[in-house]
């Protein structure tokens, strides 16, 4: 992974840390997972794979939550905040659970499990073996990273001087994820995140929350990225619309989940169709089935929709970008 976009020293350090942290608590786990023995799977999971994955986790959240004091610190230093900080953290507090509060022992079995339907599918052991890897690998680095950010932020929330945090995207990253870049937060705010979602949060000073703007929006960011990139993140038709001008939120949200639906082979979208979204310039509103507000009846191709049908014609897809909200 590479470090967040202009970032600073603190932030370089703190980010670089983390990463050397969750990558080797991923490595300790493959090499536990291997010790799998498909004539005893259950027994070898219970006896060895699993208490020395849950080791390796517990360590690493340990040591993930023991950076954010230091970072919190070093930031302030560099902002030439004072910092007297109102209770010292137990970073050890942090290990041995998941972030939704279940054991590790609990969580970790869910990628046991994952193994155990696919032999019981007849999977040969090797492809079932490479089904959990995948699913523990993830939940050790999601887990560790959770940690890390929770930890933070408790860290911000007892010293005075924080009044905040910017939510930093290290690339490569999703569309949401880029979306929500450079976004200012109250430290009573929780941090969104995604499975081994690698964003980073930055505390912020009351007087770094009242100058607000930020060098890490997510136009800035999408312009540091390669055209590789962009479209792995968006979409190859929502990174081209982007490109042509299109509003980065609108054709992100435009595919939130359970929003895009496919009819006569074209993709359109329900999102913002209501007369407080983009519905009052489409027309054709109307009021039905207890809905707060009126929808348009006019369907909302996606951006990416748009330029698959219109990208060689650059004036008329500047023109329906336009018609239905994804630029102004």
């Amino acid at each position: 992974m590479s470090a967040p976009t202009d970032a600073t020293t603190e932030e370089v350090r703190h980010h670089r840390a983390q990463q050397r942290i969750v990558r080797a608590a991923v490595d300790q786990a493959q090499a536990a997972w291997r010790q799998l023995d498909p004539r005893a799977a259950s027994a070898s999971w219970v006896e060895q794979v699993r208490p020395q994955v849950v080791d390796a986790v517990r360590q690493a959240q340990h040591e993930a939550a023991a950076l954010a004091p230091l970072y919190v610190a070093g930031t302030l230093a560099a902002a030439r905040a004072v910092s007297a900080p109102l209770a010292q953290l137990v970073s050890a507090a942090f290990a041995g659970l998941a972030a939704n509060g279940l054991l590790l022992e609990a969580l970790l079995d869910f990628a046991f499990g994952y193994y155990r339907r696919a032999r019981a599918a007849d999977l040969p052991h090797t492809d079932a073996s490479g089904i959990g890897l995948a699913r523990l690998l993830t939940q050790v680095a999601t887990e560790t990273a959770d940690a890390g950010r929770l930890a933070l932020h408790v860290a911000s929330v007892v010293e005075p001087e924080v009044a905040g945090y910017e939510r930093v995207v290290v690339l490569p990253a999703c569309g949401r994820c880029v979306l929500l870049s450079g976004r200012l937060y109250r430290h009573t705010t929780g941090f969104l995140r995604h499975p081994r979602c690698d964003c980073t949060m930055r505390p912020v000073t009351a007087e770094q929350w009242r100058e607000g703007g930020t060098s890490h929006s997510p136009n800035a960011l999408f312009g540091g990225m390669t055209p590789a990139q962009q479209d792995k993140a968006f979409g190859k038709g929502g990174a081209a619309a982007i490109r042509a001008g299109a509003d980065l939120g609108r054709v992100v949200n435009s595919r939130r989940s359970g929003q895009v639906f496919v009819a006569g082979g074209h993709e359109f979208t329900r999102e913002a169709i209501t007369s407080r979204g983009v519905g009052r310039q489409l027309g054709a509103l109307t009021k039905s089935g207890g809905g707060r507000y009126r929808r348009s009846q006019i369907s909302r191709p996606t951006a990416a929709q748009l330029v698959n049908a219109l990208g060689t014609d650059e004036a008329e897809l500047i023109r329906q970008l336009k018609r239905f909200g994804y630029t102004r």
